[in-house]
């Protein structure tokens, strides 16, 4: 990036408070990706900018229900985390169909609820997951941390502070981990591995776990991330707005205003600065060849699952109208061990096979090129057989991962660009980006394509972190 632009783009979030969101629209480099904030006090200035963020596709209007939402929380009679409207659960329910909305389900009392534990029970919450909600949402900070995602950042601090989290712990959760446990460091760490690299995941991480947890309580870990790495993916890469009523601009104590991030996507590269940029350069190796990826499926078909997985007739009676027949894949008795949150990822991961408006060879192409990415081989090798099954030859296949493949329409050229972009590093994600993918597609077309890399992001973490056997 040129230092320029940087100074530039750095001077217009710090200022946003001040400026219109029209400057912001007018001004914002469309090529440049969002500054990363280093320290305490900087991440407070960036989400309080957010709430003037450009949204990579348009905010739908406000129903009347959501007006009354509002109406209610700004004249005092609701308070709760999440009173009024939430932008996120406006753009997914405008652009998305409602079965692939399964997996993330606000319940409406903890829209309005008084109870401050309520805000880390929102979302798709399980009775049955056994690890404490408050220390699931760290997990999640941490997500949107190393994504660089604003908008989910921001919800996390207000979940975490409600339910009693103070701001010192969050600066720790950021700079210093000393403070916390063996349990909780240990699955810190995996978390921050799982999230920024899945395709480094080994059994010994999971046995490094297992040194605190059991194994519901590791899945329970693997879900949530999976889950909190797809969602980061979503309000990031569309850039949606902060709400405005949300409160950053605290005080931060001596001991954290300097203290740089740990966890942030920085440049080691650069000297650290109250605001830097995300490395312009992709973290993983380049892509195996044919043959090794040959190999590498071959040994996916006889390995042992690190994790139990639920008893077919018992997974099956959970969701029997999606797999009536047949010997259900490993991925669906793995989620099971979790009857709603399993459930509902179960039924929107099927239905992203054939719901929604977007070409279904181009949504396998997608997952293929995700899990190509990610090396998820477990993902690899259902991406392949669906892929098969949509009439795509191996020769069309291995060619989607020549990012300069000369038989790719412009379409697809633009999709996988962001799919890759998206799926090894969305602090990098560009409004050219997304706009790239516009100038081929309609706007729920485009969401979709959001979508589904979302969901090849929890389907690559969760599968190949568990260690799953390719049924064919």
């Amino acid at each position: 990036m040129r230092r320029s632009t940087f100074l530039f783009s750095t001077a217009l979030i710090l200022g946003a408070m001040a400026a219109a969101p029209t400057l912001a629209q007018e001004t914002l480099a469309r090529d440049t990706p969002s500054p990363v904030p280093v320290t305490r006090p900087e991440i407070k200035r960036v989400l309080e900018g957010s709430k003037h963020s450009r949204p990579r596709l348009p905010l739908p209007p406000l129903t009347e229900a959501e007006k009354a939402r509002l109406e209610r929380a700004q004249s005092g009679v609701d308070r709760g985390v999440f009173a009024g409207v939430v932008n996120n659960a406006r753009m997914r329910t405008y652009y998305l169909a409602p079965e692939l909305r399964n997996e993330f389900t606000v319940r409406p009392s903890d829209l309005a609820s008084r109870d401050p534990k309520a805000a880390v029970r929102a979302g798709a919450s399980d009775p049955s997951m056994p690890l404490d909600p408050t220390f699931r949402v760290m997990f999640f900070w941490l997500v949107a941390r190393m994504n660089n995602c604003y908008y989910c950042l921001g919800h996390q601090e207000v979940k975490l502070k409600a339910a009693g989290v103070g701001d010192d712990r969050l600066a720790a959760l950021d700079t210093d981990w000393s403070a916390f446990s063996p349990a909780e460091r240990a699955a810190f760490t995996f978390v921050v591995k799982l999230g920024r690299r899945p395709d480094q995941v080994v059994a010994a991480d999971i046995e490094a776990l297992r040194k605190h947890f059991q194994d519901r309580e590791i899945l329970d870990i693997l879900v949530s991330t999976g889950g909190f790495a797809a969602m980061t993916r979503w309000t990031g890469g569309l850039m949606i707005p902060q709400e405005d009523h949300r409160v950053y601009l605290t005080p931060t104590s001596e001991p954290f205003v300097d203290r740089p991030s740990l966890v942030a996507p920085l440049d080691p590269s650069r000297p650290v600065a109250s605001l830097t940029c995300a490395p312009a350069t992709t973290v993983r190796p380049a892509l195996e060849s044919r043959r090794d990826v040959e190999a590498k499926l071959a040994a996916c078909r006889s390995r042992e699952p690190r994790l139990p997985l639920v008893d077919e007739d018992r997974a099956r009676a959970l969701v029997p109208t999606a797999f009536p027949s047949g010997s259900l894949p490993q991925w669906v008795r793995l989620l099971a061990t979790f009857p709603e949150a399993g459930k509902a990822r179960i039924l929107s991961l099927h239905a992203a096979r054939d719901q929604g408006v977007l070409d279904r060879t181009l949504r396998a192409q997608i997952a293929w090129a995700a899990a190509r990415e990610d090396r998820a081989w477990y993902a690899i090798g259902h991406a392949r057989r669906r892929l098969h099954e949509l009439g795509q030859s191996d020769d069309a296949i291995f060619a989607l991962d020549d990012p300069k493949n000369a038989s790719a329409t412009p379409s697809q050229t633009a999709v996988l660009r962001l799919a890759r972009k998206l799926t090894v590093n969305p602090a990098l994600v560009t409004d050219a980006d997304v706009q790239a993918v516009r100038d081929h597609l309609s706007d729920r077309e485009t969401a979709e394509v959001v979508y589904f890399i979302t969901t090849a992001a929890f389907f690559d973490r969760v599968t190949e972190a568990a260690g799953l056997r390719l049924e064919f």
